[in-house]
């Protein structure tokens, strides 16, 4: 029996071609969706479970109260947290702390950012991390060494046993390299690309390399802190010594504020109903799980009601076939059980196209933009059952309302005229939905259009400064001067500066007027010698450039209006000449004042800018090139870069495209385009199973008309007009809905575009137009077929 059900089944699917592809494509866009958060969702829950003792092992939070009644929850804790809670060896199996520091490996072509935290041995007590080379036991045990992650060893050494080499971490030393981390099995809350062991911290301290913090409990914000309890210690016992510890660091503390430790489960780190503060975590929330899955289960019950759509009013022509068999003794069940297979089959097959595009997402991730929106995940059993479960679900769920409907009727009914059977009666429900899928469609292309418009603003938008014709190369600071004295000669080049990276990215630095309040002010700090402002173009409103004297020394700053008014200086002229005190206790005179310009970026107000003189400091060369010889400019720095690191490649890249590629936000825009495709693909579909089961319902009205005498516009117009209304409702709620939306989104912005009548017409003639497609066609069809033939059924 299932084998004539499963034959009947396919058959059926097979002459209704065009209804079974328009079944798969929409329920597969859905399911790959669906698919994709799924994913999403089981990446989240596989972070941290290869840890060891990963029930036992807790991160410890600080929460701070203060008098006036405001309090904050740290992910962080002071430095000394570890090693007081290691004393309780009851309690307590090990604990380890992360010092997390920002280094830069010099010594190479270029400089290398590295992300580090200094820790202890115990660190591979505490987590299932495990060494390439090195032993656990000793890596960590001595000052000044250090361990790699495998991804910067490569970068650095290539395939090379490292241990026991030198590299050389500006402003922190020489290190040691003793170990190198394996691949880890899976993901952790945290990343860091070495390590550091925690021994040398009181030695950097000494130098003044790193604030006097790793005996001090006033270090909140700095380091985070584990632990693994003793088999037989349960959280209560662990509770009672972090009271205890917090109490005896309250009774020292500051009277305005106490202290106290609480403690979260490695386990449930991510993800995560807590926001806390200064966290360093990885991975998703429980909030942004329910959105995303939220946001799927709609497009998904949207997307499978209209296959209830199309399956209703398809299956009014084979209500005769249905009738037959339930007079040759056919039970509900049965025809019930009919209707679910085809449902399933139409599922698996969308199941397979939506395979197809979850490979591509995973394997191309067309959504990653710096953010790991689509993660690395193998496609294992596991994740193949669920999928697989999933495509029945979603059959099931999308074939029981039609199954249970047609199955219901009697069969003196069914074998009776076609035409005058009315399913489900009215069509407000389904004109409802109707109105929310084509609401939610418009609403997200107008979203859409203005977030496009606006980062593609922000991509070409003037800057205040010259970016066109800009090459920029990464350089070792000890060579910039050899590089810049050899690219002087060269033709094609027509200025050239040497700064610390490029504008539009924030690197913050404090500042105070020596002489003035002791109170420092934040300003963005670039490094540059005196080719800054005739290569960027900039505008000194006071002041001169950087003399030739500064140059040398680095003593002399630059600094925008913006930077006057912080600094409580009166006028631009008053500020030349002062001298500033830097968060590295360098005095610096200020030479000039320049000109206010978006140096992060289109987006973000004009913040305070300096601009100092640091030739240890500089990574970057950028020249003017002239715009009729790019070609040639690029041939001859080339030229250059190879007599001088005659090993290493010539990199480079423009600085218009870069910036570009920084504000463009092409992932997320492609992630939107995806969803706005999705949803307005369902919501078409829909108002076709809407058209099409009209159309069915009243072929015996329509007949009746046309022998009467009417037109055949007539009747389009008659058929049609239900629907234009329709979706001038759906035009009604999205229009305001979408533009205060896209305004609300905007206000983010300093500059930004403007939503006018214009973009939302425009959306919403795409949806009009994409309707009356869909419409036409159907209604047309049915107004020119021969009446005879439908009043003879």
């Amino acid at each position: 029996m299932f084998r004539n059900y499963l034959t009947m089944a396919w058959r059926n699917l097979l002459k209704h071609r065009l209804f079974s592809f328009i079944n798969i494509a929409g329920l597969s866009l859905s399911m790959a969706v669906c698919m994709m958060i799924m994913v999403r969702t089981i990446d989240f829950f596989r972070y941290d479970t290869f840890h060891p003792h990963i029930q036992q092992t807790y991160r410890i939070l600080s929460k701070i109260n203060s008098t006036p009644g405001d309090s904050w929850t740290l992910a962080s804790t002071p430095l000394p947290l570890a090693e007081e809670l290691t004393s309780y060896d009851q309690t307590i199996a090990a604990a380890t702390s992360l010092y997390p520091v920002s280094a830069t490996l010099s010594g190479g072509v270029e400089e290398i950012p590295l992300q580090g935290a200094f820790t202890q041995p115990s660190f591979f007590d505490v987590f299932g991390f495990s060494l390439l080379y090195g032993n656990t036991n000793s890596t960590l045990s001595y000052p000044y060494s250090i361990v790699l992650s495998q991804k910067v060893a490569v970068k650095i050494f290539g395939d090379v046993n490292p241990l026991g080499k030198t590299i050389t971490l500006k402003n922190l030393g020489e290190f040691m390299i003793t170990g190198v981390l394996n691949e880890p099995p899976g993901k952790s809350h945290f990343e860091f690309d070495a390590y550091l062991s925690s021994s040398t911290v009181s030695s950097l301290e000494k130098l003044g390399h790193l604030p006097k913090k790793s005996d001090t409990w006033d270090s909140f914000e700095l380091g985070y802190t584990y632990a693994v309890l003793q088999p037989q210690a349960t959280a209560s016992s662990l509770r009672r010594v972090l009271e205890e510890i917090g109490n005896s660091v309250a009774q020292n503390a500051n009277e305005k504020e106490r202290f106290a430790f609480m403690f979260q489960s490695v386990a449930s780190i991510t993800p995560s109903w807590d926001r806390l503060n200064n966290d360093i975590a990885r991975g998703g929330s429980w909030g942004k799980i329910i959105t995303e899955v939220g946001i799927a289960l709609i497009i998904l019950v949207s997307a499978t009601f209209n296959y209830t759509n199309l399956s209703i009013a398809r299956s009014l022509s084979r209500t005769r076939e249905v009738g037959i068999r339930k007079l040759a003794g056919a039970r509900r069940g049965q025809i019930f059980f009919q209707y679910i297979l085809e449902a399933i089959l139409i599922a698996l097959g969308a199941f397979c196209f939506a395979q197809v595009m979850l490979g591509f997402i995973l394997e191309f991730k067309p959504f990653n933009d710096g953010y790991e929106f689509v993660p690395s995940i193998a496609l294992d059993w596991q994740i193949a059952a669920c999928f697989l479960v999933f495509a029945f679900v979603v059959g099931i769920l999308a074939g029981s309302l039609p199954a249970w409907i047609l199955s219901s009727f009697r069969p003196i009914k069914m074998l009776q005229n076609v035409g005058s059977q009315r399913i489900m009666g009215g069509l407000t429900f389904r004109k409802t939905l109707l109105v929310f899928q084509f609401s939610l469609s418009l609403l997200v292309m107008i979203f859409l259009n203005a977030f496009y418009r606006q980062f593609s603003f922000l991509a070409s938008g003037d800057n205040g400064f010259q970016k066109d014709n800009r090459l920029s190369i990464p350089i070792n600071p000890k060579d910039q001067s050899i590089f810049k004295t050899s690219l002087d000669a060269q033709s094609t080049v027509e200025k050239i500066a040497a700064t610390s990276q490029g504008f539009g990215y924030r690197a913050l630095s404090e500042i105070a007027v020596e002489g003035q309040s002791p109170q420092k002010v934040t300003l963005t700090n670039y490094f540059g010698d005196a080719g800054v402002i005739p290569v960027f173009g900039l505008t000194l409103v006071a002041g001169s450039n950087f003399s030739e004297t500064a140059e040398q020394s680095g003593d002399q700053v630059l600094i925008n209006e913006a930077a006057i008014k912080v600094l409580g200086f009166k006028t631009s002229g008053e500020a030349v000449g002062k001298f500033l005190r830097a968060d590295d206790s360098v005095s610096l005179q200020v030479a000039g004042v320049l000109q206010d310009f978006y140096h992060e970026g289109l987006g973000n107000a004009i913040r305070p800018m300096a601009i100092r003189c640091k030739p240890d400091g500089y990574a970057l060369l950028t020249m003017a090139v002239l715009p009729s010889k790019k070609t040639a400019a690029l041939r001859d720095l080339e030229k250059t870069w190879k007599n001088i690191y005659p090993q290493h490649p010539f990199v480079y890249h423009w600085l218009d495209s870069t910036l570009e590629e920084l504000h463009s936000q092409r992932a997320t825009v492609s992630l939107l385009g995806f969803l706005a495709f999705t949803t307005l693909c369902i919501a078409a579909l829909g108002l076709l199973g809407l058209v099409v089961y009209t159309v069915e319902t009243r072929r015996k009205e329509i007949s009746i008309r046309r022998i009467i005498g009417a037109r055949i516009g007539s009747i389009i117009s008659l058929l049609s007009k239900g629907y234009v209304k329709l979706l001038a409702l759906a035009g009604a709620i999205a229009l305001p809905l979408g533009y205060l939306l896209s305004e609300f989104f905007l206000m983010n912005f300093a500059n930004r575009v403007t939503v006018g009548i214009g973009s939302l017409l425009l959306c919403f003639g795409t949806l009009l137009l994409l309707g009356m497609v869909l419409i036409i066609p159907q209604t047309y069809r049915a107004s020119v077929e021969n009446p005879a033939e439908n009043l003879r059924e």
